[in-house]
């Protein structure tokens, strides 16, 4: 486990800890809502400020789990499951309740291809070819693409899983 994730997990527990509630009871989960124009991608920040840096950029439909409210108009949010997420803060504005109607799915459906002539890929916790792997992913498996962050792409296995391939290795980029 990378130190950016581990520090990330104990400030959700810390969090939940203090408030005297369970993880889980604290996450409400919600979608990336970028309104009238869905095929623009909305940042999850290092920080809850504009000026942070971006961590990627998420389609429209996007899964993610409230955290905690972090003030100013800002969400800390959890992208995946508990064992392969990425995590930050987006603005709140731009989140609506999973259940919400009107809310376009722009993220794309696409499959896993291997420039290597291998019969899998790494799927990474970060966007690089240099991070832990989160799962090995098979040629021909599809994937959600939820987002971007340069030529990588954080995507989403049918089990949940989130993390990132590059742009190489998904089909019909």
């Amino acid at each position: 486990m990378t130190k950016k994730r581990w520090m990330h997990r104990t400030a959700v527990l810390a969090l939940a800890l203090v408030l005297g509630a369970a993880p889980a009871a604290l996450a409400q989960s919600a979608v990336v809502d970028n309104g009238s124009d869905p095929q623009s991608r909305l940042n999850l920040r290092e920080q809850p400020d504009k000026g942070s840096a971006s961590l990627g950029r998420f389609y429209s439909g996007t899964p993610v789990e409230i955290v905690a409210d972090a003030g100013g108009g800002w969400s800390q949010v959890a992208i995946g499951t508990a064992d392969s997420c990425v995590g930050g803060y987006m603005m709140t504005a731009y989140l609506a309740d999973s259940g919400a109607s009107g809310v376009t799915d722009a993220t794309l459906e696409r499959s896993v291809v291997s420039p290597y002539g291998t019969p899998s890929v790494v799927l990474r916790d970060q966007p690089s070819n240099s991070y832990d792997a989160v799962a090995m992913l098979r040629v021909g498996e599809t994937v959600r693409v939820l987002g971007d962050s340069g030529e990588y792409y954080f995507v989403m296995t049918q089990s949940e899983a989130v993390g990132c391939l590059c742009s190489n290795e998904l089909s019909g980029k």
